[in-house]
């Protein structure tokens, strides 16, 4: 019996110093996390100046200068070129978004701004470079940061300005959505009658129009995708229309209604007005020195 326990003993030392050089041999060295939006240290420029005022006016830390972002092998995206960067930052982050919102809602600015503001010169890609339609607009899955993108490809336009902020408050809803949640009820109003991926075309193959898409209860064709898109979608069709050209669209389906409905009064709770809203970014994008 001594001889058996012996070789039992001798085979678990056996076993356990193998166990131990295998978990040697195998350990993976971790790198540390690389932070793509360190703080620029060094020389500033004209941009990082305005950048930091912003911040300071504001509470918004404004980036445009970060290593191309790989999010996974077939989503990426790459930072703005400094002049696109700095138009961007200058006719869109202050003049369109922040100062119009601290003068007229400083409430929604101060309870919900994103104090991180991501500028992107490409959209943000999916497969590859030139991906086309297959490209995210922004980034808006923080809460704390909002990426937009496509700024090495806006025009140096009044119209084009004032259109991306449409875009802009688009990418914004999302994070209220995910913020607050949209709820339930909103859900319920088009439930099972979604487009889902056949958005751009009608069953008879032809393309799908606004106004085919408001018939049906949605905004627009991509607001017919998903929830979360025909919420965003709405919000993005206050700020791009007139009260008075919202009351008409809304007319064509009782669904719509509904939704304009909760929308504004889901915002107006958060102290935004988006009729006002609209008004003002018209106006003052009729004013930029462009």
């Amino acid at each position: 019996m001594k001889k058996i326990y012996a070789f039992v003993l001798v085979v678990v030392l056996a076993s356990s110093a193998f166990i131990t050089g295998c978990k040697k041999d195998t350990t993976i060295a971790i790198d540390d996390p690389i932070d793509y939006l360190s703080i620029k240290k060094g020389k500033w420029n004209g941009l990082d100046s305005l950048t930091d005022s912003l911040f300071k006016n504001y509470g918004v830390r404004v980036f445009y200068e970060f290593n191309p972002r790989i999010i996974d092998p077939t989503t990426f995206y790459v930072p703005a070129q400094y002049e696109k960067a700095r138009f961007y930052t200058k006719n869109v982050v202050e003049r369109l978004w922040l100062e119009p919102l601290k003068k007229n809602f400083p409430k929604f600015l101060n309870d919900q701004k994103p104090v991180e503001f991501l500028i992107l010169g490409t959209y943000v890609h999916f497969n590859s470079i030139s991906s086309g339609l297959a490209a995210g607009a922004g980034l808006n899955g923080q809460f704390y940061r909002l990426g937009m993108g496509g700024a090495d490809v806006l025009p140096a336009t009044k119209a084009s300005v004032r259109d991306h902020m449409n875009t802009l408050y688009h990418e914004h809803a999302h994070q209220l959505d995910q913020k607050f949640g949209r709820g339930y009820a909103y859900d319920r109003v088009s439930q099972g009658t979604y487009y889902q991926l056949n958005y751009l075309r009608k069953p008879d193959g032809t393309a799908r129009s606004n106004t085919d898409a408001q018939n049906d209860g949605f905004f627009t064709p991509y607001g017919g995708f998903a929830p979360e898109e025909d919420f965003a979608t709405t919000v993005e069709s206050l700020i791009r229309y007139s009260k008075a050209q919202i009351q008409t669209i809304i007319a064509r389906n009782p669904k719509l209604v509904t939704k304009y409905q909760m929308v504004y009064k889901f915002y107006l709770d958060k102290g935004i007005d988006l009729h006002q809203m609209h008004d003002i970014l018209d106006q003052v994008a009729s004013t930029l020195p462009l």
